[in-house]
């Protein structure tokens, strides 16, 4: 191994730019004088990685989307096989799995060791990829716990390393259910999720408080979306809303929460927060989703749990009046909603135990070391 390794991570969202900037904090703790290369964000670059390209330049959100930036993106996965042509000696890529299997197979064929770090969600759709990801890695850190023996099953090296939300995060700590309060309203981390969650989720909330008007409401802003963006699509609908909060304080203060599907139907879980799931994308997007995903729900929460356990309202059944009254059946029944808090006790003993981000950096000196 060179005294100072030359490694690229790549990333493509707020979510993989977050935990990619602790991976990077630990693998210059390992090795001090390395070169850490990057497509990522601020975080990454605040860990002391060099970002060459930053993902707000390149954010997208569905199918659809890619095609109104694929000029922007072509160029991008050039600009990044250079790098990868240049000398790199480990490749790091993280989730993302649209542009990083293809930079993870060309990178492999091209001599440079591959650690794919959060596993794309193949599982639960592409199946057929697993054999792309047999060829295109060395080893693969995944965070859930089912996906070890998933891969490995597909001939895929994969070790489970741990979720970054237990093992490398610090999270609210569980409130008592007593010191609670209020409804959070969390419509997603990207622009394009917020304009079209948000008012399905305040027509909810102003049927939730015709029918109780001591209900109060709040929403969890991404630091990703404007402010203005939540204060305009508030005035549309004359609801009573907070919009002061940060996502996180919402989580650990309200009774319930409506969350827009992905990661913070997780992060709720682990606060401990009941919790009512809502999506809905393009028709484009989703008739494409219909063709290739194979799973039968898609809280985050319900599938590491296997069941269930939240309600989940996706495209045309996420419609206000429905979720009004699942949230009230949930605000009304202690009875539910303490069956769906001890359901949640049980994922941080799922999710820890193995290392998280230093596990990662082990397995990169590994690969490292092998050269």
């Amino acid at each position: 191994m060179r005294e100072t390794p030359t490694i690229l991570i790549t990333c493509g969202e707020a979510s993989g730019d977050l935990h990619a900037a602790r991976l990077a904090k630990e693998l210059l703790r390992k090795f001090p004088n390395a070169k850490i290369l990057a497509f990522g964000g601020q975080r990454l670059a605040e860990a002391g990685a060099i970002v060459l390209y930053h993902i707000e330049d390149y954010a997208i959100i569905g199918f659809s989307g890619v095609v109104t930036k694929l000029p922007r993106l072509v160029k991008l996965e050039r600009g990044l096989k250079k790098i990868l042509d240049d000398g790199v000696d480990l490749f790091i890529p993280v989730d993302y799995p649209g542009l990083n299997l293809r930079l993870a197979s060309y990178a492999k064929k091209s001599g440079v060791s591959v650690l794919y770090y959060i596993s794309p969600q193949v599982w639960a759709w592409g199946r057929g990829r697993t054999r792309k990801l047999a060829k295109a890695v060395d080893r693969m850190a995944v965070i859930l716990p089912f996906e070890e023996a998933f891969f490995r099953e597909h001939g895929v090296p994969a070790e489970f390393v741990g979720h970054p939300l237990v093992e490398d995060h610090t999270l609210p700590e569980p409130r008592p259910q007593s010191e609670r309060s209020g409804i959070g309203l969390l419509p997603g981390s990207r622009t394009s999720e917020v304009r079209r969650i948000l008012p399905i989720l305040l027509l909810a909330a102003a049927e939730i408080g015709r029918r109780d008007p001591n209900v109060r409401f709040s929403i969890g802003r991404s630091p990703s979306v404007p402010r203005r963006i939540y204060e305009k699509i508030v005035s549309r609908y004359g609801v009573e809303v907070d919009i002061e909060g940060k996502t996180h304080d919402i989580m650990a203060a309200s009774r319930l929460l409506l969350v827009a599907s992905g990661t913070a139907t997780l992060e709720a879980a682990l606060c401990e927060t009941p919790l009512i799931i809502v999506y809905r994308m393009s028709a484009l997007n989703f008739l494409i989703a219909r063709k290739l995903v194979t799973i039968s729900t898609i809280g985050l929460v319900n599938i590491i749990l296997d069941e269930k356990v939240c309600p989940e309202f996706i495209q045309a059944g996420a419609s206000p009046k429905p979720i009004a009254e699942a949230a009230l059946a949930l605000l009304g029944d202690n009875g539910r909603r303490d069956e769906m808090v001890a359901r949640f006790k049980s994922l941080r003993a799922m999710l820890a135990g193995r290392g998280g981000c230093r596990r990662v950096a082990e397995m990169s000196e590994r690969l490292l070391d092998q050269r």
